[in-house]
């Protein structure tokens, strides 16, 4: 054979091998797409909002406490919810891995940001409530004005007759800088964890009435802005404001002082 026959031959046999190729990996892509639809979760999930049965709430504060010293806070927050929903309704809220949870640690991976048991409290409600966000809005606003721990977790708890301190925040930095300041501890104590534990059980109790409220249709939302810091909104917060600068809900004066004090 010449060689101008042989490149020819060549040429024609790399085409085809490469058509067959892309035809291989056409048919192979269609069929993993076809394999995904067909079995994967999002094809099979049950639309949002999950149904579910009148939760006890104490059952799911000792949880979240318990929970803390297995994955931190909004691990805890979340699996003493999931668990609770799990035993009392079954399939589809056995279907959520809790370990996802661990995340949530410290305002996630201990940056200090959302407090990780409000994190896996608001996950929890959004699967269950098609009004999530006024649950949630009224969650995160009642969290930032009352005084962690509570009582409640006495009978079991390590330590016992914590000092209580109100955040006025939802920040996980703020909140535990301030209850660590008042409480002469530091962040690393057995003290702060306990308070942490204790705190993880009293907002996932509080999610949990939220929901039982909602499926008795007596939930009535109580949080307000503050007339601390609701002025402050006026200029700074939502598109009819005046300057349009700022969003959150949170105190103002927990990051900086009122400039319309001065």
């Amino acid at each position: 054979m010449s060689q101008k026959g042989t490149s020819v031959s060549r040429r024609k046999f790399l085409m085809g091998a490469g058509a067959l190729a892309t035809g291989v990996m056409a048919m192979g892509v269609v069929g993993c797409a076809d394999t995904v639809t067909g079995n994967g979760n999002v094809a099979s999930a049950q639309a949002l909002p999950w149904t579910y049965k009148k939760l006890d709430v104490e059952k799911v504060r000792k949880r979240g406490y318990e929970g803390y010293f297995e994955g931190g806070c909004c691990y805890a927050a979340a699996t003493a919810l999931l668990e609770t929903l799990r035993e009392d309704n079954g399939s589809p809220w056995d279907t959520i891995p809790q370990d996802m949870f661990r995340y949530g640690a410290g305002g996630a991976y201990s940056w200090g940001t959302l407090c990780g048991a409000l994190n896996g409290s608001l996950a929890v409600i959004n699967l269950a409530r098609e009004n999530h966000p006024e649950l949630g809005n009224e969650l995160v606003g009642w969290y930032t004005e009352f005084p962690f721990p509570t009582d409640k977790h006495e009978s079991y708890c390590n330590i016992p007759d914590q000092i209580t301190t109100v955040a006025k925040s939802p920040l996980c930095h703020i909140s535990v800088s301030t209850w660590a300041n008042a409480a002469g501890a530091t962040v690393n104590s057995d003290e702060k964890a306990d308070r942490c534990a204790k705190l993880s059980g009293d907002t996932a109790a509080y999610a949990a009435q939220l929901l039982n409220d909602a499926l008795e249709n007596n939930f009535a939302p109580a949080f307000t802005v503050s007339d601390e810091y609701s002025h402050c909104m006026d200029c700074h917060t939502g598109k009819d404001s005046v300057f349009d600068n700022q969003q959150g809900k949170m105190s103002c004066t927990s990051c900086h002082d009122d400039h319309t004090k001065e």
